[in-house]
């Protein structure tokens, strides 16, 4: 098919996007908007060009600038984005649709050896879709944005259902082949997201291995974190609170994140693949998805609980910035009081745990004698495994 009448195929869907693109990719703009009809689909295009426009739209500075990662953290940016500006007269929105696009192409006085990549990921409330490919031709700048933006318009037609694609080929050789992952999340999960773009969201919750059932304890030992992944240091932490405390420890991680976009359904599966790994039934139980990025909101879906959390977490824990909008710390304290909440905190090295003394009688500190963090992170652990 012709990329004018795949085009037109596109505007007529019934999707609605939000495009951004960024370090190439700009001319799949000018293909959807060059033939009409542009304004049945796409919603807004985005090009946060430099480094810093990039941090500024994802709430947060990549590991690396070109990658899945980065492009599904633009496609979730970019999903949210939708939903504020999803036409008048819409009814429901699975329609919608946001993608990310970001690549590394040709360019003068470039190093030897520099890898031409482009990766892009699509995000709906029932997926999240990712297409990588790294070039391995030798081409100019030119001939590789015509390429990326036959690949874009192609993803995009997927995206919206559309089991066709530009006649001719995008200008790939047979040898370059692209890496695709899609994940689709059950609907109990997809509903979070759901309720996280309403306007009136109530905390919910989420069991992921089904043992919420089976305890017979009124009193629980909550786990909250990224898990990004999940390593030998979460572990012992968990071991050490079971311990102490006779009671399996369940793991939460939320979708949602007061400082970044929601998490994406490969990112959430591959965190929670990373628990799985490591889980020992002696002393770790369920795990949970929320969408609960505040204390204040966990402790309204998980009452008479116990949370551990690390000496970074202890720092944001009673800082304004992660209040609810009718909070304080006085009206913070009472909440936890009435609900039964208290903290077990484990320190990091370099890292020092400062209590303000009306706290104090929530908290509970692990001594560096019972617990003693070797310094790694999960941000290392995933550089590590991008080196491999």
């Amino acid at each position: 098919m012709e990329i004018r009448e795949l085009v037109h195929h596109i505007h007529s869907s019934g999707y609605e996007f939000v495009l951004a693109v960024t370090g190439g990719g700009t001319e799949a703009l000018g293909e959807l908007l060059r033939y009409g009809g542009g304004s049945a689909t796409l919603l807004e295009a985005i090009v946060p060009y430099s480094q810093q426009a990039l941090d500024v739209f994802t709430g947060k500075k990549p590991e690396k600038y070109a990658s899945t990662r980065t492009a599904r953290a633009m496609a979730m940016t970019a999903f949210q984005k939708a939903i504020l500006l999803q036409g008048p007269g819409k009814k429901g929105s699975e329609h919608l649709l946001g993608i990310g696009a970001t690549c590394t192409l040709a360019r003068a006085g470039e190093r030897k050896g520099r890898q031409h990549e482009l990766h892009m990921a699509v995000q709906s409330f029932q997926s999240t879709a990712t297409y990588s490919i790294s070039f391995l031709e030798k081409r100019d700048r030119e001939h590789e944005e015509a390429i990326v933006a036959r690949l874009i318009i192609n993803m995009i037609a997927s995206a919206c259902d559309l089991d066709i694609t530009i006649a001719d080929g995008t200008g790939l050789s047979s040898h370059e082949r692209p890496q695709i992952r899609r994940v689709q999340a059950i609907e109990a999960i997809s509903k979070l997201l759901h309720g996280a773009a309403s306007s009136d969201r109530v905390p919910d919750r989420v069991s992921i291995t089904g043992q919420e059932g089976n305890t017979h304890h009124s009193h629980r030992i909550i786990f909250s974190g990224s898990f990004d992944p999940c390593h030998k240091n979460h572990v012992e932490m968990a071991r050490i609170a079971s311990r102490k405390y006779g009671l399996p420890v369940d793991f939460e991680i939320s979708l949602l994140n007061v400082d970044k976009p929601p998490i994406d359904y490969i990112s959430l599966e591959e965190r929670i693949s990373s628990i799985k790994t490591l889980h020992d039934p002696d002393y770790m139980g369920d795990i949970f998805v929320t969408d609960t990025p505040l204390f204040a909101e966990k402790a309204i879906i998980f009452p008479d609980s116990t949370f551990i959390v690390g000496a970074d977490t202890m720092k944001r824990l009673f800082d304004p910035r992660y209040y609810r909008p009718e909070d304080d710390l006085s009206s913070l304290l009472e909440l936890f009081r009435k609900q039964g909440i208290d903290f077990l905190v484990f320190s990091r090295k370099g890292i020092p745990i400062e209590i303000p003394a009306e706290v104090e009688p929530i908290i509970t500190i692990v001594p560096e004698d019972e617990y003693s963090d070797d310094g790694i992170s999960s941000t290392q652990i995933r550089n590590l495994q991008q080196s491999k």
